[in-house]
């Protein structure tokens, strides 16, 4: 059954003091003499100023209380490693720079680099002189002043020298070639923030460095890395909604779904990661914050709930006010409350489905009527 939440507000306001004169006792026996619930008539002026909920039918949920931190997206993550070795000259990126896709991020010179532009060089004058022989050859053939084959080898040599200038080209085109000669352009494939950056200038960089000199991501989604300890892995599970705090903004809720859970436990920490993908458009959650995480699941069974605010607490036990029609009137009544979720309890004994109960002032009038 779908959730429905009745409420009744009316504004006016009545003092305090005036409740006890409001409720005027409907019998005089004692409930546990007769075995009935004990009421007390409602004047027309309080009943219609108090608020009113319904105990209604609703999926059962569970809330875990756990942990984590706030990791980039790693399918928006960029590691860039060097293609060349070579030192250093102009480090253009610092680490937090929003960076755009194509832009320089640092500059080495490299001999590697100076090898490839001179093949270049070569292949490009090499094309030239190719070029100008098959113009000849062309030029004799019209004449009859050479054979057919000599025009034949000047075109296949034309077509040789210009593949090796395409080879050479890509080269050093897929090398990141710079303006001068011997530059390697370090440049970003995504735009995204750098998160990490190692080096500096007149370092000596290696293509077999085991870690990236820039690692770019993309922060418009981020990971929410959760911590799910062995006594709470049964309760959570895949497509389990998640309710997200932080430190830096404590009145702000960000609400995700777990997206993946990770079936095997650290060996270090003995803890169960899941994972949580949140939309970041303002990149207000930012790599390594640690988070709050509420995880909620729905049952397949439904409970009795209400809204928890109008419970009393007496004695270590949970009242609520019960509202009956006809003559209207309100009866004290205990109640069994398994489990709490948000602002909802869920009631395992006390109250049925439809029950009406008091949900504002309801501790002055209890307080009035145990006098």
């Amino acid at each position: 059954m779908p959730y429905i939440f009745k409420q009744h507000i009316v504004t006016s306001v009545l003092g305090i003091g005036l409740l006890a004169a409001a409720l005027t006792a409907c019998t005089s026996h004692k409930p546990e003499e007769s075995g009935e619930e004990q009421g007390w008539v409602l004047t027309d002026s309080l009943l219609h100023s108090l608020r009113i909920d319904t105990a209604t039918a609703h999926p059962i949920e569970s809330e875990v209380s756990l942990t984590g931190k706030i990791a980039p997206n790693e399918d928006e993550v960029a590691r860039i490693f060097p293609m060349v070795s070579g030192v250093v000259t102009n480090m253009k990126a610092q680490s937090g720079d929003l960076v755009t896709a194509g832009q320089t991020l640092a500059v080495l010179h490299s001999a590697e680099m100076a090898g490839y532009t001179a093949d270049e060089t070569v292949n490009k004058n090499a094309l030239a002189t190719a070029k100008r022989n098959l113009d000849v050859a062309e030029s004799f053939y019209k004449s009859g002043l050479s054979s057919q084959k000599e025009l034949e080898e000047a075109r296949a040599a034309y077509a040789t020298a210009e593949a090796q200038l395409n080879r050479s080209s890509t080269v050093l085109s897929i090398n990141g070639g710079g303006n001068a000669k011997s530059d390697y352009l370090v440049k970003s494939p995504i735009t995204g923030f750098v998160i990490a950056r190692s080096g500096a200038e007149h370092m000596q960089w290696r293509p077999d460095n085991t870690e990236p000199i820039f690692v770019i991501a993309n922060l418009h989604t981020v990971w929410a890395m959760i911590n799910v300890y062995e006594s709470d892995i049964a309760n959570v599970r895949e497509g389990d909604n998640v309710a997200i705090t932080t430190l830096s903004y404590p009145d702000k809720i960000f609400n995700g779904k777990v997206q993946k859970v990770y079936n095997v436990l650290d060996p270090d920490n003995k803890v169960m990661k899941a994972r949580v993908s949140i939309d970041n458009p303002d990149y207000l959650l930012k790599p390594e914050m640690f988070v709050s995480v509420k995880a909620q699941r729905h049952a397949s069974t439904e409970g009795v709930s209400i809204p928890s605010r109008g419970i009393i607490f007496d004695n270590d036990k949970q009242y609520v006010l019960v509202l009956t029609h006809g003559e209207p009137k309100v009866a004290v009544r205990e109640i069994t409350v398994g489990r709490t979720v948000e602002d909802r309890a869920y009631v395992t004994s006390g109250l049925k489905e439809g029950d009406e109960i008091v949900a504002s002032r309801q501790v002055f009038i209890y307080e009035s009527l145990k006098k």
